[in-house]
């Protein structure tokens, strides 16, 4: 009958626009898919200009570092040290190595070499008879020196690293996280001399006081030379004890993006170097940017309920643009705003804005866990008066978000609810195809009949 082949022409068109519906949920699963396999306990692939996680695994948890404790070693003497300082070597810092598979450059008592020498020593041979000169040599103590290596990983936001020793063999009290390395390696890399130590692939270091022949340092295990190659790595630091297993740390750049692996625990050398290939991969490959103005993060005319009866319209605004990385498969539209507007131990109203992925979205914007969270930047909160700020109680916290329509959220998530729609519409045209065919062939037969419908 001819309202049945309209009735298919419909549910035709009604298919492929659910075919097409469905594409982004496919598309969401592959890049779900599209996460790199990673052998290592632990690791964290981070920006490296904003800090924003991009993956992660255990990376809070604490280990051992083994070698990549010298990353700190070499920024810290970097930032206390000349590079034309002469460094003498003590009986202690040539004796105190008693590990008998420890990585050294033989050394020996009273040897003098600069500090740039010791440093590309650390940086390419892992030397820990040249970290124990470093140490005396800038500190006084390897002692002295390993507290100050401990207070300068805070200040790069490494809050849960204590180091205990200059080069990083085993002691119960010498751990980090994958985080904090990744913190760490971003501060130090912005130093040009560190980059420089931490990328040569091949350094010869002079004869010394008592050594009559050069010393020739070759990188090996690494991304930037050798058999197993990554392109854009800009600095790299291997480490392996029984303890900590093997661990590796690189920075690598691609144009404008700079990106900071660390991975921890890994089983064998090889797939340290792979897993950190392709972790960096997943960062360059798989993420695009967005950015928030300044102007599109401030709020004019926000009213803030100080207390009761007691309220305050205001102005937040915002000092810098915010810029992140979600995946491909993800838009601007997917991040909603925090407004936090809180007191301080002063009274003092503060303000930040937090961005989030949607709730649901976490797993197809690459990260895990907790990190839902981009990133968040300070508000200025203009138009209070001082009098407001004083009396405002020290435990007031109020947050306000941005938030989206609810109806934009149905459609989110697998085009489900279009879906939906669809098929009512579907069925709403079948039965008026259905009422329109029973009039016609009652009419035909001389009996209209009127029906009454109850949808409106």
């Amino acid at each position: 009958m001819k309202y049945l082949k309209n009735i298919k022409k419909y549910i035709s068109l009604i298919i492929i626009a659910a075919v097409i519906l469905s594409v982004p949920a496919v598309s969401a699963d592959m890049q779900q898919a599209l996460k790199p396999q990673i052998t290592a306990s632990a690791f964290v692939l981070m920006d490296g200009d904003t800090g924003q996680v991009l993956l992660e695994k255990n990376m809070n948890e604490k280990m051992y570092p083994a070698s990549i404790t010298k990353i700190m070693t070499v920024l810290l003497a970097l930032e206390r040290g000349q590079l034309s300082d002469v460094i003498t070597m003590s009986h202690d810092a040539v004796f105190s190595i008693t590990h008998w598979n420890s990585s050294n450059i033989a050394l020996d008592e009273n040897e003098m070499l600069t500090l740039e020498q010791a440093l590309y020593s650390l940086s390419i041979a892992s030397a820990n008879d040249a970290s124990n000169g470093i140490a005396e040599h800038i500190s006084g103590s390897a002692t002295a020196f390993a507290e100050q290596m401990t207070q300068r990983a805070k200040q790069a936001g490494a809050l849960k690293t204590n180091f205990t020793n200059a080069h990083g063999l085993p002691d119960d009290e010498h751990y980090t996280t994958a985080h904090d390395m990744a913190r760490i390696m971003s501060d130090a890399i912005k130093n040009p001399k560190f980059l420089e130590i931490f990328s040569t692939e091949i350094y010869n270091m002079p004869p010394t006081n008592i050594q009559p022949e050069a010393r020739q340092f070759n990188r090996r295990y690494s991304l930037i030379s050798g058999d197993f190659t990554y392109d854009g790595v800009i600095a790299e630091k291997t480490g392996w004890t029984g303890a900590a297993g093997f661990t590796f740390a690189a920075a690598a750049r691609r144009g404008e993006r700079t990106l900071v692996a660390v991975v921890m625990q890994a089983a064998e050398e090889i797939s340290r170097r792979t897993d950190t290939a392709a972790l960096f991969d997943y960062g360059f490959n798989e993420f695009v940017p967005v950015s928030f103005s300044a102007g599109e993060i401030a709020k004019q005319n926000h009213v803030i309920d100080i207390a009761e009866g007691l309220s305050v319209n205001t102005r937040l605004s915002a000092a810098e643009d915010f810029n992140a990385l979600i995946l491909k498969s993800l838009s601007k539209d997917d991040i909603k705003i925090k407004y936090i507007i809180a007191a301080d131990e002063n009274g003092r109203l503060q303000g930040r804005a937090l961005f989030m992925l949607e709730t649901g979205q976490t797993s197809r914007a690459g990260t895990d866990n907790m990190f839902a969270e981009l990133g968040e930047i300070a508000l200025e909160i203009n138009n209070v008066s001082r009098e407001t700020l004083e009396n405002a109680p020290a435990e007031y916290v109020q947050e306000y978000a941005e938030q989206r329509p609810v109806i934009f959220k149905i459609f989110e998530i697998t085009g489900i609810g279009v879906f939906i729609l669809l098929f009512l519409f579907l069925l709403l045209i079948i039965r008026k195809h259905i009422i329109i065919h029973t009039r016609k062939k009652r009419k035909s037969n001389g009996r209209a009949v009127h029906f009454r419908s109850n949808y409106r």
